[in-house]
């Protein structure tokens, strides 16, 4: 019986013998996929995920309370200690609170045009939700919505129609209603669409008015993921009839762009792992014609090796060693491929992940690289080991 030590020792040194350089890259791309896809897949899923909130808004709940649309119906709010719940569940990243519809104003631009410029209330909370920036000034802070300051800011067409650009509707002081409010930003983004022509003022402020409504009667709840929304979708009205009276509590979602994203994803991530399925089956074919090849070549070589005593045991190590050689270090390279792909895309991508995971990854790709090999190798070198010793002598 062969020692351990001397049969990979020749085993390996076949391998390089045989260059078969094509089925360890093979593998090594498969393994690669595997742990760039299962350590960075989740987050990657949910940086995109946040980025398509500038493309739609898909994982943003729209909660109204409906009463309105029920003639003799009171119209309800939505009672601190229901807002403290539902920002606590699973899921929710942030909640905005909003009053459903306007006031409008008739202001007077620096050209002495009068424009009918309708003001919506939020909070601080709103443009986080819709990923809007300020292209001058600041947005709203905790403070002004708490202390109801007289502030505003104005949508980036508003500015402009009003005053002629961003820069210069900073510090503005706007008449709503013979009150003075001062304009301390203007705020753009993708999702802000028609509302660019609009005003805002802190939520608080417009209800102690009473414009537009004294009460708040929507929110606007941000899921961590689009993955989150059907859940949400689902506890959200439980949860408020939990806490209050809401019979016509109402939600909306961007249910079609959502079901779109969702389908795109799946081909997406069906063909990545159709792809390192591929990559290493690949391998795998590889190595079992590989080996066959081997044989074939060594035929001889086997043939003397029995007739010197050498068992069918013997034999079968000896190419299963080699195959197993080759598909271990396809799984090696493709771990340090990996790895350095997985650190180098984390800091591209600001991304975090689970070192723990990668170790666990990183284990389970040698252990399947070894099953490749061993499934790839297994046939030729059973073959191998029962080639008669005379053919195996006389064979050209």
């Amino acid at each position: 019986m062969i020692a351990m030590s001397d049969l990979f020792r020749v085993s390996l040194r076949q391998v390089v013998r045989q260059r078969n350089y094509g089925v360890v890259l093979s593998i090594a791309l498969g393994i690669t996929a595997f742990i760039v896809l299962a350590v960075l897949g989740r987050e990657m899923r949910y940086k995109i995920g946040q980025d398509m909130v500038l493309m739609g808004g898909v994982n943003v709940i729209n909660v109204i309370m409906d009463d309105s649309q029920y003639p003799g119906q009171p119209v309800r709010e939505f009672y601190p200690d229901t807002i403290r719940t539902l920002e606590e569940l699973p899921g929710v990243s942030m909640i905005s609170r909003n009053i459903r519809g306007g006031i409008g104003f008739l202001l007077r631009s620096a050209g002495e045009r009068s424009l009918n410029i309708n003001f919506i209330g939020i909070d601080q909370n709103y443009a986080k939700i819709f990923s809007l920036e300020a292209v001058a000034g600041r947005l709203f802070t905790p403070e002004d919505v708490e202390r109801r300051s007289r502030v505003c800011l104005l949508g980036l067409e508003a500015a402009r129609n009003l005053y002629g650009g961003a820069r210069e509707a900073l510090g503005k002081l706007l008449f709503l209603d013979r009150e003075i409010f001062e304009v301390v930003g203007v705020i753009t983004g993708v999702m802000l669409g028609s509302q660019r022509q609009d005003g805002f003022l802190p939520v608080s402020a417009m209800v102690d008015r009473n414009w537009g409504s004294d009460k708040i009667t929507r929110l606007y709840v941000r899921a961590v993921a689009w993955e989150d929304v059907a859940g949400l979708v689902k506890i959200i009205p439980a949860v408020v009839r939990e806490r209050q009276s809401a019979p016509y509590v109402r939600l909306t979602t961007q249910e079609d762009q959502l079901t779109r994203i969702k389908f795109m994803f799946m081909w997406v991530e069906s063909l990545l792992w159709l792809g390192i399925t591929a990559a290493l089956l690949l391998g795998g074919f590889g190595i079992w014609a590989g080996t066959f090849a081997a044989v074939r070549a060594r035929t001889r070589e086997v043939g003397l090796k029995k007739a010197m005593g050498g068992s069918d045991t013997d034999i079968l190590a000896q190419f299963l060693a080699e195959a197993l050689c080759k598909a271990v270090a396809g799984g090696l390279l493709g771990i340090m491929i990996g790895l350095a792909l997985v650190e180098t895309g984390s800091w591209l991508l600001d991304l975090d992940f689970s070192y723990g995971l990668l170790l666990v990854d990183s284990l389970g790709s040698i252990v399947f690289s070894a099953v490749i090999g061993v499934a790839g190798g297994l046939y030729p070198a059973t073959q191998a080991s029962r080639l008669d010793v005379v053919t195996a002598l006389r064979f050209e």
